[in-house]
């Protein structure tokens, strides 16, 4: 009998934009409150019409290897959220038709520069673009880094007729610049993390929701146009995403895991734009760190990814060219036999 489990969860969705009154006089306060429900009912009716756009079940496949509890089911929400927010912001998977992002708008982020900081960490400031958006309206801009709950910009925020994100409304010479100096709104990242920080630019008038991941450092393989991504979704890597791209539309794709020594092969789901995701638990029981190791079969392609996980995972990720993951079976199907014979894993 198999220890191994993979479940489909349905998830609703709830989100917290907290108030730091600490940071606002009281005379601010009601105004910074009343941004903050407005943005969480309109964050919370984009995702669920968006699972309604797009046809999708609000469900997340996520895959734990044996001996690993079965994790909670207000984990499995933070993972579906965090999955259906890149989605939403992806080149890949626009919002199109959705009521409140019509044209499939997402944000887009350019480095300005890098530096250290004292503890020697690093860190990149990025400029902001909303291709599309119009100018004549008000934003407010939101911000989810990992575990800690989503927060909003108190500032009024306009955008360029070139998308950019600025702070006032764009003079007559600025309305078709690409930059704007101390004018732009910018972002700032650590750079030696494969984490990612998710942003939404929402029009004051709530009419518009725009979407964006930023990743700096991204653990990524692309083959023959197929994109492979293993994206950390809870500190320590003890959570993972598999993002799969550009892979054949709606299909069963091969995924071999493999952690520590152990291994397994699964099946992830595409939909018709050839994109799928996985959520995935890399832990296993009495091991305090390791190696998660994914690879997806498409069309003549076999990308593969490697992530570290434990406390190791907060050090820079790196790309190294390991052996791809090996997968233990007592059996092979038929199915799966191209994957094994490309990875040299005989079949039994």
């Amino acid at each position: 009998m198999r220890d191994d489990v993979l479940t489909r969860v349905t998830s609703n969705f709830g989100c917290v934009w907290p108030v730091h009154s600490r940071h606002y006089s009281s005379m601010h306060l009601p105004g910074r409150l009343l941004a903050s429900i407005s943005l969480c009912v309109l964050f919370h009716s984009t995702l669920f019409s968006y699972g309604q756009d797009t046809k999708q079940s609000s469900a997340l496949n996520y895959f734990n290897f044996k001996g690993q509890s079965t994790p909670s089911h207000e984990l499995v929400t933070i993972l579906e959220r965090q999955a259906r927010w890149d989605d939403a912001g992806s080149g890949d998977m626009n919002l199109t038709g959705s009521r409140l992002n019509p044209e499939g708008l997402h944000l887009r982020f350019v480095k300005i520069d890098e530096q250290a900081t004292p503890i020697g960490h690093g860190t990149a400031r990025y400029r902001v673009y909303a291709e599309g958006a119009p100018d004549n309206k008000v934003y407010a801009f939101g911000s989810w880094f990992l575990t800690n709950a989503p927060t909003t910009d108190s500032r009024d925020l306009y955008v360029n007729g070139q998308g950019l994100l600025m702070l006032h409304k764009p003079k007559p010479e600025q309305e078709l610049s690409f930059t704007a100096g101390e004018d732009e709104y910018d972002v700032t990242t650590v750079t030696d993390k494969a984490v990612p920080t998710r942003y939404l630019l929402t029009s004051r008038d709530r009419q518009l929701m725009i979407y964006g991941t930023l990743v700096p450092n991204p653990v990524v393989a692309e083959e023959q146009g197929c994109r492979l991504e293993a994206r950390i979704a809870q500190p320590d890597a003890s959570a993972v995403l598999i993002v799969a791209d550009r892979f054949p539309a709606k299909a069963k794709i091969p995924l071999v895991l493999e952690s520590s020594g152990s291994s397994s092969s699964q099946m992830l789901n595409t939909n018709t734009e050839g994109h799928g995701v996985m959520a995935v638990f890399p832990y296993l029981a009495g091991i305090s760190q390791g190696m998660l190791k994914a690879s997806a079969e498409g069309s003549g392609c076999l990308p593969y990814v490697v992530l570290p996980w434990g406390a190791q995972s907060q050090a820079a990720p790196v790309n190294p060219q390991p052996e791809p993951p090996k997968v233990e079976s007592p059996a092979t199907d038929p199915k799966k036999k191209s994957l094994l014979q490309k990875l040299h894993i005989p079949g039994q």
